[in-house]
């Protein structure tokens, strides 16, 4: 679904404000936090932010362990805006965006006013908040402020789960159980590691997409474009186990001068009941004495 221009004024506007403030200083990550154990520091590109906390919820980190990877990627016409796209792994951030805050209700908000090769003129404005106690909502609004219809514009996220590395540093605590819930509208996907923690990232656009779906990357942990993701077909029930990563893909179609496109998605957590972890835990620890007995015998 497109927006007239009349109705996106007040979104551009505000984000050039806040881009043009945000570029006189140098940022570091904003930390953002709900009071109740859900916590997200996001650097200037949109991602989460490399070292220390990224995304935390009762005191369990699910992506900053390792190969830190979270990010996105922008193509219009099948070619990467910024020629990359932005990633964690490398700190890069091809469309210059800019992060502010923390703003009111544990938000924060990256902006940035970028070209594209195909000549088109672009505006962003992205926001992260703690919409729940476990769950980190991204919103992003994308408008062209050019004179030149962008054709084929297309959307993808990806991170790469590593939240079983809280109670397993040293073993597979790398390894989740990776599922694909829905694709379509009700895309989502769920990563599960050994210990029950569990990430799942969830569309919750308003169908203002022309296609979304799901995607498992079973190379780990670069960037994939939506048309790759698409280009899977991944179904529901589709299932791959390991250190892989969980991405989701948004078709945009065509963008006219004046007219945005939206999307939104969600990064829900979930931590067992502590009677249940220390279950899960005091079995896992069985499972590795008895694999270390069988190795001595």
């Amino acid at each position: 679904m497109k927006f007239e221009l009349k109705k996106s004024h007040i979104a551009a506007a505000i984000a050039l404000a806040l881009s043009g403030a945000a570029f006189t200083t140098a940022h570091a990550a904003v930390t953002i936090t709900d009071g109740a154990g859900t916590s997200a520091r996001i650097a200037d590109a949109g991602y989460f932010a490399s070292g220390g906390l990224g995304l935390s919820y009762l005191g369990k980190e699910f992506v900053n362990w390792d190969t830190e990877a979270s990010n996105y990627t922008l193509t219009v016409g099948g070619v990467k805006v910024g020629g990359a796209s932005a990633d964690e792994v490398f700190g890069s951030n091809p469309l210059g965006a800019s992060v502010v805050g923390p703003l009111f209700g544990g938000t924060t908000s990256i902006s940035a006013n970028f070209g594209d090769p195909n000549g088109v003129k672009w505006n962003i404005f992205e926001t992260v908040r703690i919409s729940a106690p476990g769950h980190v909502l991204v919103q992003v609004n994308l408008t062209n402020i050019g004179t030149t219809i962008a054709k084929d514009v297309e959307w993808s996220v990806g991170i790469d789960p590593d939240q079983g590395r809280n109670s397993l540093p040293n073993g597979p605590g790398n390894w989740t159980h990776n599922v694909i819930n829905a694709t379509g509208f009700g895309s989502s996907v769920s990563a599960t590691s050994l210990d029950g923690l569990s990430l799942t990232l969830a569309n919750v656009t308003g169908g203002t997409a022309v296609g979304v779906a799901s995607y498992i990357d079973t190379a780990c942990c670069s960037p994939v474009t939506a048309s790759t993701i698409f280009g899977a077909g991944q179904a529901a029930g589709y299932i791959s186990d390991g250190d892989y990563s969980i991405n989701l893909g948004y078709q945009l179609g065509d963008i006219a001068p004046g007219y945005s496109s939206s999307i939104a998605y969600e990064y829900i957590m979930a931590v067992p009941e502590p009677e249940t972890y220390a279950m899960l835990l005091a079995g896992l620890g069985l499972i590795g004495f008895s694999a270390r007995r069988r190795v001595a015998v």
